[in-house]
Formats: C-alpha cells, structure tokens, sequence
C-alpha cells in the first residue's frame, strides 16, 4: 500500500452520492488500520483515525437534533437544565434556514450541564453524551452505508454545500417540520484527503512502514499466508 505524495484527487464525482460514501467510508476504514493496532475494534479504529488525522475540529460538538430528541426521551427532573439549554439553542434555527453544524453546542457546554452522579451517565440504554456526538455519528454512516447500502435520516443532498449541515423537511407522519442531518461527500473527500496527507507524515516521522498492517498473499484466508 502506498500513501499519496503530494495533491491527493480522488475522482468519483460520476457515481452516486451514495456510492461516493460508500468509497470514502471504505478508504478511511483502510487508512485506519495502518495507525492502529490489530486489538482494537473497527469503530476504535475509525473513529480514532478520523479525530486523530483528519482535521475535522467539529468532531466534538454534539448534534443538536439528536440531543433534543435524546431528552425527549430523558424525562427525569436531573436533566431539566440541559433541556431547557437544548430548546432554547434549537428554537433560535430560523425555519427553513440552511443550519452548519459549527453552530452546534461544544461538548464542554454540553457536559456542564450534564448530570455528574454515575448513574445518569447512560440514561438511555447505550446512549450516553459520546453518542451525540458527530464522531459517533460519522461512524454511525459509516454503520448505515457499508452494511446496508443507505444513509440514516431523510436530509436531501445539496451539490452547493461542502459541509456538513441541517435542513427541514415536512414529516408526513406527525406533519411537523424534522431537521435532517447530511455529511456531502465533498466533506467526506475533504477527510479522506487530510488523512491521506497526516497519515504519511505521521508514517515517515514514526519510521512506521503502512503495509506491515495488512496480510498479502496469494490465498484468500488470511492465516494460509503467515
């Protein structure tokens, strides 16, 4: 395997925005393994790559949508200051308005307000504070895309906007406006490509060789080629 010397250009602006995911998930899925070792899990893998080499300073902030709707669900008198802070910051968003997701709240905001006793650390079963975050969303694409071939949510995708951002759209169920969340595969080039780059640096300063994380041989189980 060999990482990119200088302008990384990757071209699949011809194909679908779904299979433009599905590459740029995959090549970041690659990328993560040659800066990881084989004991961690492909969500560690993931996730730590893409905080760790990807210049994405947003990984942190916390989904304003998926909070609101995690403390519908969180009904206790404990969390009534985050839910209020939540509602306030979300009834801002002008309707119909184009929302980016820099305007989301900071983690540290966000655990401020959090309750500190271990017990509402998960209120929902395996949803905690890391699960709102746009990490764990990026991963939870990822999850969506690979596995199943479709996107989470319902956001219609703009070829205008690079970056991640909000939208509303009419749910027909409830008829109330929904505000959907899209990651444009321009943004996800723009990962794989500042990855690419950090990760070859990091490789070169490190002494590390990328291709020591693979097996290569000619069977196709991995353990024939040892």
């Amino acid at each position: 395997m060999h990482l990119v010397d200088k302008t990384v250009n990757l071209n699949v602006e011809g194909h679908t925005s779904l299979i433009q995911k599905l590459v740029y998930s995959g090549i970041i899925d690659t990328l993560a393994r040659c800066s990881a070792g084989p004991k961690y899990s492909s969500r560690e893998r993931f996730t730590s790559f893409v905080k760790n080499f990807c210049d994405w300073d947003e990984h942190s902030k916390i989904s304003l949508t998926h909070l609101v709707k995690f403390l519908e669900l969180v009904r206790i008198p404990e969390f009534e200051k985050l839910r209020k802070f939540a509602y306030e910051k979300i009834d801002t968003w002008p309707d119909g308005a184009v929302i980016y997701i820099k305007d989301d709240p900071e983690y540290a905001e966000v655990l401020n307000l959090w309750p500190k006793d271990s017990q509402h650390k998960e209120p929902v079963e395996k949803l905690n504070l890391e699960s709102l975050t746009h990490l764990n969303l990026l991963w939870k694409l990822r999850n969506s895309i690979v596995h199943e071939m479709r996107k989470p949510g319902y956001a219609v995708e703009s070829l205008r906007i690079l970056t991640p951002f909000y939208h509303q759209i009419n749910d027909e169920d409830s008829q109330k406006e929904t505000w959907e969340l899209e990651y444009p595969p321009a943004f996800l080039n723009k990962l794989v490509c500042n990855g690419i780059q950090n990760l070859k640096k990091y490789c070169e300063e490190n002494r590390l060789d990328p291709r020591k994380s693979f097996i290569f041989g000619t069977y196709w189980i991995e353990q024939l080629n040892l």
